[in-house]
């Protein structure tokens, strides 16, 4: 799982991501069910009927990547499983990086790469289905195995940039949803976010009045306070590891704020070549 965390405050963009890889292992099982004859309209009980498989955790690693710089303007951050195709998330992000369009191009850049961004891995999704014998129908239409907060400013309709937040959730239905203005989006594991945030609240937070270290504060708190409430809960956790934190503006782009030291030098070497 993971939890990714954005915040839109007046300054600026604050998108923060756990490290904890979670390895799942999907179970499929067969049951009888009651179905009603077409014909006579009697009761008959179908045996062994295969259900779609049930995905459920089994091991975590505590360092995975799952926050990228986009074109050095927009952040992306990775939530749900790690692997698809048989490749990690992280090879697909840096090998897909040349391959998007190009924001000073395509006129509104950030519509254009979420879109090709939700292209790209649900092709990928369906390949990794169709490799495993698994039939796509029979996934149900809100389910979502990963997905990607996609960050960053586009113009409004006065050309004014404005921050957005594109929740981009892969599955046999893709589905995007769109935040703009101050606020703050969660995905991933919000089972403790949900508890700070009663329906009564929204939010629970004043985000008009944050500053940008007051939006970097509470990311980690969000995210920590969840890490730090599964390691005492006594359950398989589905969040942890180095939070890593980035800082996206309309004047200066993406700016890591936090990042794991390997992942700090693996960018470097990449950008000397």
């Amino acid at each position: 799982m993971t939890l990714n965390v954005s915040l839109r405050v007046p300054d600026g963009i604050v998108i923060a991501s756990d490290s904890l890889s979670t390895l799942t292992q999907a179970i499929n099982q067969k049951m009888n069910i009651t179905a009603t004859c077409e014909k006579c309209g009697a009761p008959i009980e179908i045996k062994d009927v295969q259900t779609p498989p049930v995905a459920i955790p089994s091991s975590t690693w505590p360092y995975a990547q799952k926050l990228f710089p986009i074109q050095k303007r927009f952040g992306l951050a990775i939530f749900g499983s790690a692997f698809v195709n048989s490749r990690s998330m992280y090879n697909h992000v840096i090998e897909l990086a040349p391959k998007l369009p190009s924001a000073n191009e395509c006129g509104d850049g950030f519509t254009a790469i979420g879109k090709f961004i939700a292209d790209y891995f649900h092709q990928q999704l369906q390949i990794e289905w169709e490799k495993a014998n698994v039939d796509p129908k029979l996934q149900p239409d809100n389910f979502w195995p990963f997905g990607f907060h996609f960050v960053g400013f586009a113009k409004d309709g006065d050309g004014e940039p404005t921050a957005k937040t594109s929740l981009i959730e892969i599955g046999r239905v893709p589905r995007v949803r769109v935040f703009d203005g101050i606020g703050c989006t969660w995905s991933g594991d919000g089972s403790v976010v949900s508890l700070l945030w009663p329906p009564s609240l929204g939010a629970g937070a004043n985000f008009t009045v944050f500053s940008l270290q007051d939006a970097i504060d509470y990311a980690k708190f969000l995210i920590r306070t969840t890490a730090d409430y599964q390691r005492f809960s006594g359950k398989l956790p589905t969040v942890g590891g180095d939070i890593d934190i980035a800082l996206v503006t309309n004047h200066r782009g993406f700016q890591w704020i936090a990042q794991k030291e390997l992942y700090r030098i693996l960018d470097r070497d990449e950008k000397m070549l």
